[in-house]
């Protein structure tokens, strides 16, 4: 499979300001491929981003310490599949003597990818049929407006 190697630009609102909407931009070269998320999955990865520790593990925390702890790795994330407006990923965790692929939401991937610097990997199929030029997102703000 073909794939994309993407960089996690960061957390980004955009909407109106009665309806505002989170979203990741993932990044490869000028191209762009906006991927909403919800409220709590956004703030999870924008922590991570900045390098933020909550006093107490969130859930995505939990999952890397589970990971780690029972002897794997996680080796990337894919995000291969696009239906009915839902994208769908993988969670690639290598043990000693496998490779398992973990269905999982994208913004779920995303967060864990960010605490853990793995890969962030998307058929390139799927990111030539959703991209955008960065030229071309209008009304979009970091999260850090939102935030204080």
């Amino acid at each position: 499979m073909d794939t994309v190697a993407a960089t996690i630009k960061g957390v980004y609102m955009v909407g109106s300001p009665k309806q505002m909407s989170p979203v990741v931009l993932l990044a490869d070269g000028d191209s762009i491929m906006p991927i909403f998320v919800g409220h709590a999955e956004a703030m999870s990865i924008h922590l991570a981003l900045r390098k933020e520790r909550s006093p107490r593990p969130l859930t995505h925390d939990l999952i890397v310490s589970l990971i780690s702890e029972l002897g794997g790795t996680v080796e990337r994330i894919l995000i291969d599949d696009l239906d009915e407006g839902t994208f769908y990923a993988r969670l690639v965790v290598g043990t000693q003597d496998s490779h398992k692929e973990i269905d999982a939401r994208p913004s779920d991937c995303i967060a864990i990818a960010v605490r853990t610097n793995s890969p962030v990997q998307v058929r390139k199929s799927l990111f030539d049929q959703v991209a955008v030029e960065s030229s071309e997102l209008e009304g979009v703000s970091s999260l850090d407006e939102y935030i204080q």
